[in-house]
C-alpha cells in the first residue's frame, strides 16, 4: 500500500490526470509490488524490534510508523500491531499540479471507502482536498433544510397575515421572504463576480439574513397597518419614519459587528463575516426599494377579512391585552419575579462559562455520516501514542564547547518537558553524529514509555509551552513545525482572540448606540442588554455542550450584532416618545412602545426560531452550533425586549426628572448626534400611538 501511494504521488509532476486510468495504475503498481517482493530475499538481515529496529548493522527508530505494537509486552520483536502510518509531504508549484494531486487524493479516498483493498488490512487516507470536499458536502446539505425552514416560515406568516386579503397576503409573504433572499443572492453574485473564494461556513449567511429581513418586514407591515387612516403617500411616510430609524440602527450595528469580524485571523470566519456584512447592507436597502413599494401597491387591494380574527395568531393577540400585561409586569410581585429570574439566568450563565474550556476537533467540521470520522477516531489513538513535533534551528559551532552545551540544554529541556517520551524518540542527526564519533551505541536506550493520553487541547498547550522554551535560545533561531499547527494555533489563541474581539465589538456597538439613540437611558439600556444577552449566550452554549472554539467565537460576535435588534427597537421608540413629551409616566411610555413594537418583535423572534429548527437535523457541528446560537439569542432577546428592559425603563423613569452629572456631561454629545439624526430623517408629526 505504501509503495502504491508513493508511486502515485511521485507521478503527480509528470503525469496527466486524464492518463491515470485504473487499469494502467493497477498494472504498474502490481509490477512494482512484484519487484519489491523479489528483493525481500536479499533483505533477510532485518530485525523488526520496537521501537528501535536494526538492519545491516544500522539501528533506526520506527515508533513514528508502527502503533499499537505488542500491547501486552511493550518493547521487543514485533508480534502484533494495530496501525501502520505513512506520512507524505508533497508540494505543488502550479494549478496543474494541484489538480493532479487533488485527483490522486480523491481516488485514494474512494478506494478506501470501498474497503476491498485486501483481506488483511483496511486503509484510510486524510488530506486537505478530501477534508475540503467533505466539509462542502456537509454544508451543501443545508439547502434542503433551508427550503424546509422557508416553508415553515411561510406557514407561520400565513397565519400572521390572515387579516389581509388572500391575494395581497401572498404577495406580501413573497416580498417579506424574497427581499432577504434577493439580498443574499446579490451578495453571492458580487463575490462571485470578483472571484472571491466560497467556503462552507458562508452557507449560514442565508439563514441569518432571513431572520433579520423578516424582522424588518414585520415592523414595516404593522406600522403600515397602524396608519391605515392616512392616504398612501402619508401612510408610507409615517411608517418609514416610525420604523426606519430603528431599522437603520439594527442594520448599522449588525454591519459594524460583522465588519469587525472581517479582521478575524481565521480566513473562513473572515470570509463569512464579509459575506454577511454585504448581505445585511443589501437587505436594508432592498427593504425600502422592494418591500415598501409592495405595501403601497397592495394598498387598494388590502382588505381586512372579518373572519380572520379567529386565526391562531390573531386570536392570541385579540384576547391578549398589553395594558394587563404591563400592570402585572410592573406590580411589586412582577418586578420581584423579573429580578429573581434574571439573577437565575446569570447564575446559570456563570456556571456555564466556568465549565467552558478551549477545545477544537477537526471532526466538528465534517458531517456525522462522513467516512473520514472513523479514520479520525483511529488517528486520535495514534496521536495519543505519538505526536511528532519538528524543530528547525541553526547548527551550533561544534568547535565551541559552550555553544554545543547550550544547544543540547535546549534539546534536554524540550525532551524532558511534560508529556514528552524523552531522548528515545528524538530524531536528531547531530546527536547521532557525535555519538558515532564518540563510539557510543544504542544499547543504553531507556525503556519504551507507556502511551500518553493527549487530546487536541493538551497537544496544543504542549506546543505553546515548547514555543516558550525555544524562545530562550534565539541565538540558534529555532522554529517549531507541526502538521496540525493551524488547528493548535486556533485552540491556543481562541480565548484571547474572543475576548479581544468581543471587547472591540462591544465598545464599537456601544458608541454606535449612543450616537444613534441620543439618550443616556436608551443607549445604556441597549448596550447593557447587548452585553447581558451575549454573556448569557456563552453560558447557555456551554450548558448545551459547546466548547470554546473558533465556531463559538464567531457565534458570540454574531450574537452581539443580532441582539441589538431586540433592544434597539424598544429603546429608540421610548426615547422618541420621551423627547416629544408624549408620556405622562414611565408606565404609559412603556405601554405605548410595546403596543408599537411588541407584537412584531414576538412574531419576528418566533419566525426566526421556526426557520432555524430544521438546521438541528443537519449532521454538521458548525451548522448545529449556529442554530443553537440563533435560537438562544432570539429567546433571550425576546425576554430582554418584552420583560427586562421594560421593567428597567419603568424603574428608571421614577427618577427621570433628576438629571445625573454624567447625563449633564453627555448632553452636548447627544445634542450633536441628534442634530445629525434630524438632518438624516426629517421628523414629522407625532405618530398616532404617541398622541
Amino acid at each position: 500500500l505504501g509503495l502504491k501511494m508513493w508511486i502515485l504521488l511521485a507521478r503527480t509532476k509528470d503525469t496527466n490526470v486524464d492518463d491515470m486510468d485504473n487499469s494502467r495504475k493497477g498494472h504498474e503498481t502490481n509490477k512494482n509490488f512484484f519487484y519489491a517482493y523479489s528483493l525481500s530475499e536479499y533483505l533477510s538481515d532485518i530485525h523488526l524490534n520496537f521501537p528501535v529496529s536494526e538492519t545491516m548493522g544500522h539501528k533506526f527508530f520506527i515508533g513514528n510508523h508502527f502503533f499499537g505494537v505488542n500491547l501486552d509486552k511493550g518493547s521487543g520483536p514485533i508480534e502484533s500491531m494495530e496501525y501502520v502510518t505513512l506520512w507524505y509531504m508533497n508540494q505543488v508549484e502550479n494549478i496543474s499540479q494541484r489538480r493532479k494531486l487533488q485527483a490522486i487524493q480523491m481516488e485514494l479516498f474512494e478506494r478506501s471507502r470501498l474497503d476491498n483493498f485486501s483481506d488483511l488490512i483496511s486503509f484510510g487516507i486524510y488530506g486537505d482536498q478530501i477534508a475540503s470536499k467533505e466539509m462542502l458536502r456537509g454544508t451543501q446539505g443545508t439547502v434542503k433544510f433551508f427550503i424546509l425552514g422557508v416553508v415553515l416560515m411561510v406557514v407561520f406568516m400565513s397565519f400572521t397575515f390572515n387579516h389581509i386579503a388572500f391575494g395581497s397576503k401572498q404577495i406580501l409573504i413573497i416580498g417579506a421572504i424574497g427581499v432577504p433572499a434577493t439580498a443574499v443572492a446579490t451578495c453571492f453574485a458580487i463575490l462571485g463576480w470578483i472571484k472571491f473564494p466560497f467556503n462552507s461556513i458562508m452557507c449560514i449567511t442565508p439563514f441569518l439574513v432571513m431572520g433579520i429581513g423578516v424582522d424588518d418586514a414585520f415592523l414595516l407591515l404593522h406600522s403600515w397597518r397602524r396608519h391605515g387612516h392616512l392616504d398612501t403617500k402619508e401612510r408610507m411616510r409615517a411608517a418609514v419614519h416610525e420604523i426606519g430609524p430603528s431599522m437603520a440602527i439594527t442594520s448599522a450595528t449588525n454591519t459594524l459587528a460583522f465588519g469587525i469580524g472581517i479582521a478575524s485571523s481565521t480566513p473562513l470566519m473572515s470570509a463569512f463575516c464579509l459575506c454577511t456584512c454585504i448581505a445585511i447592507c443589501l437587505d436594508f436597502v432592498f427593504e425600502f426599494l422592494i418591500f415598501c413599494p409592495l405595501l403601497a401597491f397592495q394598498f387598494h387591494n388590502s382588505v381586512l377579512c372579518m373572519a380572520s380574527n379567529h386565526c391562531l395568531i390573531s386570536g392570541i393577540f385579540r384576547w391578549f391585552s398589553w395594558d394587563a400585561y404591563v400592570n402585572v409586569l410592573f406590580s411589586p410581585f412582577g418586578r420581584l419575579f423579573v429580578v429573581v429570574f434574571t439573577f437565575f439566568i446569570y447564575i446559570c450563565a456563570v456556571l456555564g462559562v466556568k465549565e467552558m474550556k478551549p477545545a477544537f476537533d477537526p471532526s466538528k467540521t465534517f458531517p456525522r455520516d462522513s467516512d473520514l470520522l472513523p479514520f479520525l477516531q483511529n488517528f486520535q489513538k495514534i496521536q495519543q501514542e505519538y505526536t511528532p513535533i519538528n524543530f528547525i534551528s541553526l547548527m551550533p559551532d561544534l568547535s565551541n564547547s559552550h555553544d554545543v552545551t547550550v544547544f543540547f540544554e535546549m534539546i534536554h529541556r524540550l525532551e524532558n518537558s511534560e508529556g514528552c517520551y524523552g531522548p528515545e524518540r528524538t530524531q536528531l542527526m547531530l546527536r547521532n553524529f557525535i555519538e558515532v564519533l564518540s563510539s557510543r551505541s544504542y544499547e543504553d536506550l531507556p525503556k519504551y514509555l507507556e502511551e500518553r493520553d493527549l487530546d487536541w487541547t493538551r497537544r496544543a498547550m504542549k506546543i505553546d509551552s515548547m514555543r516558550k522554551i525555544i524562545d530562550d535560545y534565539a541565538n540558534f533561531k529555532p522554529s517549531l513545525f507541526d502538521y496540525d499547527s493551524t488547528i493548535y494555533d486556533l485552540i491556543i489563541t481562541v480565548k484571547e482572540e474572543m475576548l479581544k474581539s468581543v471587547m472591540i465589538t462591544f465598545f464599537c456597538m456601544t458608541a454606535a448606540c449612543a450616537f444613534m439613540i441620543p439618550s443616556l437611558i436608551g443607549a445604556s439600556m441597549a448596550s447593557l442588554s447587548m452585553l447581558s444577552i451575549s454573556f448569557s449566550l456563552l453560558g447557555f452554549l456551554s450548558i448545551w455542550g459547546q466548547d470554546l472554539d473558533p465556531v463559538t467565537m464567531i457565534n458570540v460576535l454574531m450574537a452581539i450584532g443580532f441582539s441589538v435588534d431586540f433592544s434597539a427597537h424598544i429603546c429608540y421608540h421610548y426615547h422618541l416618545g420621551v423627547r416629544k413629551g408624549s408620556f405622562l409616566s414611565g408606565k404609559e411610555g412603556v405601554l405605548k412602545v410595546l403596543q408599537v413594537v411588541g407584537r412584531p418583535m414576538f412574531e419576528a423572534s418566533f419566525s426566526t426560531i421556526i426557520c432555524m429548527t430544521p438546521l438541528f437535523f443537519v449532521p454538521v457541528y458548525i451548522i448545529v452550533s449556529f442554530a443553537k446560537t440563533i435560537c438562544i439569542v432570539a429567546s433571550l432577546g425576546l425576554l430582554h425586549g418584552l420583560v427586562i428592559i421594560p421593567v428597567c425603563l419603568f424603574s428608571l423613569s421614577r427618577n427621570q426628572q433628576r438629571t445625573s452629572p454624567l447625563e449633564l456631561l453627555l448632553k452636548v454629545f447627544y445634542f450633536c448626534s441628534f442634530q445629525f439624526n434630524s438632518v438624516f430623517i426629517k421628523v414629522p408629526e407625532v405618530p398616532e400611538c404617541f398622541s
